[in-house]
């Protein structure tokens, strides 16, 4: 797999990894990463109304220590650690494949990787032609898609290149909501003997409009209580980018060089603007007599209306990193080294309404080096790995990797593996330097996991499996404490109270189990299940469940495929979730899934997708309105 730099195959691997790739988007008419990845073990998804709204993705239990990378640049910005609304905002059609590498990975990619890896890689040519799509769907949703891909022999090298575009503009589940996107991707290489060099950018221009939340208030006779209200005034854009560049030479048989080098930026706007001369957004009805509206302390009747009001506020946020990775490759029969050094730096600039500007920034030199060795005719493979990071902000981090992988001597073609490493997830720019509660003496969240499982294949390939069990513990946590005198809080924010430090402790453990079985050569069966049992310990309550993690949650999907048409079914469960108040639970469900394809000519296709097919109810973050049955249909044109 690319995605770990070396050259060992997936069976090879001392940790679980999972790959989608183009074809699997294609056939399934994704329209969204997020339904894309949900499929997969270990992965969960919050998504707070229609597609392109917010979303909050968890792995493995955790929010804030998941990696994202896209043609090898760090994707995670230095402000937030993350990536925003981006993962919601992706196109999935523009993507050759999304790897994901499970369990701390620190050694190569260095911090925010305990829970894993999201791997990312552009579409790269296959021949010459192109393509275009229309489709429609729920929620007015429409998008056309457009691309073109070549190669071409220039003298003893070959040049491939692919242009793609789309554009998607969608409503929402309220009055005014709206999602509109514009995406461009790009990629393009020449190689010649023994030497490659290439280019990919990924360029996307997003607006959406969502509701106003009036968030339940626990302690209400009737259990938690939440609104959302129309707001016509609210406007969240984000303009970003990313661009590669890459140099690759094979210097011998063994032995080969790669630099990349890139660029990854986001400039994030949110506003709400003023409503009207008295601020009035709109009403909500009073749930029961004698109910209090916290806003305001009157009380009301059930039926009165409740007035809410908003005044104007407004956030920007610029996060640029630029990243330079150098590693040396050695590749033989039964060894695969490399030995590398990255410099990254990261800046923040922020303001917001209330509080003071913030411009920061950060480098970070590193070198890492990893190695996987074949014993015993290589039915035995073990795996090290080193990294030292040199912070500019604080200071230097050491982290380590050992595991193995044993192919069992038994018949059905089973292997063993098992995973020792250390990780940690840095202070972000924001915890350190916001002018209110950043705190520049926080120092990073430590991390320690051991992972263990079994994979397998049978039947001459018709029957693979794979099982794992990890467990993780993390020190030293970054929270907010909300008990600490901070004079620096503005009256208007409330009591002076509040800044971020180091104290609590976290740990994940549970089994991904993954199956994929080809019943006949027509029908396919995927089947995973995830068990996850995260924990946070803080005062003044201890160890409490991981709020807003499922505990369990799996997939089961059947899909039939022939020359002509090929459709299928997906099955996504998921167990009820805790919400951060750690009083209400939302409630789990099962979501029935439909797509399919037919080829009309060798040159037209028509598709379609249908999910939540059976209407069901889903909250997965109390308060926001999720749709019900929701569909999207195409027709996509390929020329050569």
């Amino acid at each position: 797999m690319s995605a770990t730099k070396l050259a060992v195959t997936e069976r090879d691997m001392t940790q679980a990894a999972s790959v989608v790739t183009a074809v699997d988007i294609a056939d399934q008419a994704q329209t969204s990463v997020t339904d894309t990845l949900r499929e997969l073990p270990g992965i969960q998804f919050q998504v707070g109304g229609a597609p392109g709204q917010f979303i909050y993705p968890r792995l493995r239990g955790f929010t804030d220590s998941t990696l994202y990378v896209f043609d090898g640049i760090t994707w995670n910005g230095g402000g937030s650690g993350s990536i925003n609304y981006l993962l919601g905002q992706l196109d999935p059609t523009m993507v050759q494949s999304i790897q994901v590498l499970y369990g701390p990975r620190a050694t190569t990619y260095g911090a925010n990787t305990t829970s894993g890896v999201i791997d990312f890689t552009t579409l790269a040519a296959t021949g010459s032609g192109g393509d275009v799509s229309v489709e429609g769907g729920s929620l007015d949703w429409r998008k056309v898609r457009a691309g073109v891909q070549d190669v071409e022999s220039i003298g003893d090298g070959t040049w491939s290149g692919t242009l793609n575009a789309s554009y998607v503009d969608s409503g929402g589940e309220w009055q005014y909501e709206f999602t509109k996107n514009a995406t461009v991707v790009g990629r393009t290489s020449f190689k010649e003997g023994a030497f490659e060099v290439g280019l990919s950018f990924y360029l996307t221009d997003n607006k959406f409009q969502s509701a106003a939340l009036d968030q339940y208030y626990p302690g209400y006779p009737d259990g938690d209580f939440s609104v959302q209200i129309p707001d016509p005034s609210n406007l969240d854009t984000t303009k970003a980018g990313i661009g590669s560049l890459w140099f690759e030479q094979q210097l011998s048989p063994d032995l080969s060089q790669r630099l990349t080098v890139g660029y990854a930026g986001q400039d994030f706007d949110l506003y709400d603007g003023p409503v009207g001369p008295t601020g009035l957004l709109g009403t909500y009805t009073a749930p029961f007599n004698g109910f209090t509206d916290p806003d305001s302390g009157e009380t009301y009747t059930a039926g009165e209306p409740v007035p809410v009001y908003q005044f104007p506020f407004w956030e920007h946020t610029v996060e640029d990193n630029t990243e330079a990775d150098y590693n040396l490759r050695y590749q033989a029969d039964s060894v695969s080294a490399m030995l590398g050094a990255t410099y990254l730096e990261q800046i923040f600039d922020s303001s917001a309404s209330y509080s003071s500007p913030a411009n920061e920034s950060e480098a970070t030199r590193s070198i890492y080096g990893n190695a996987s060795i074949g014993w015993l005719n290589n039915q035995l493979h073990t795996e090290l790995g080193a990294r030292l990071d040199s912070y500019t902000e604080w200071r230097d981090k050491a982290t380590y990797s050992l595991g193995a992988t044993y192919d069992l001597p038994i018949p059905g073609g089973l292997a063993v593996y098992t995973n020792y490493g250390t990780s940690f997830t840095q202070p972000t720019l924001d915890q350190l330097y916001d002018p209110i509660y950043g705190n520049k003496q926080i120092t990073p969240e430590n991390a320690s996991t051991i992972e263990a499982g079994v994979r397998g294949q049978q039947l001459d390939g018709q029957l693979t499996e794979s099982v794992t069990y990890w467990h993780s513990y993390v020190d030293n946590v970054i929270y907010e404490d909300p008990y600490i005198y901070n004079p620096l809080v503005p009256s208007e924010f409330g009591p002076p109270y509040g800044l971020y430090e180091n104290g609590h402790a976290e740990r994940s453990q549970g089994v991904e189990f993954e199956t994929d079985y080809k019943i006949t050569s027509h029908l396919t069966l995927n089947a995973n299940y995830t068990r996850t049992d995260a924990y946070i310990n803080q005062a003044p309550t201890g160890w409490v469940f991981m709020y807003e993690t499922a505990r369990n949650m799996g997939n089961v999907g059947l899909t039939w495929t022939q020359a002509q048409f090929d459709f299928g079914t997906n099955l996504y469960m998921t167990d009820h979730r805790l919400d951060y108040s750690y009083q209400y639970w939302a409630p789990g469900y099962a979501r029935l899934d439909f797509f399919g394809r037919y080829h009309v000519t060798g040159h037209l296709d028509l598709y379609a997708r249908v999910q939540n097919a059976l209407d069901h109810q889903i909250v997965e973050i109390i308060g926001y309105k999720n749709p019900g049955v929701y569909f999207v249909a195409g027709i996509r044109y390929q020329f050569d």
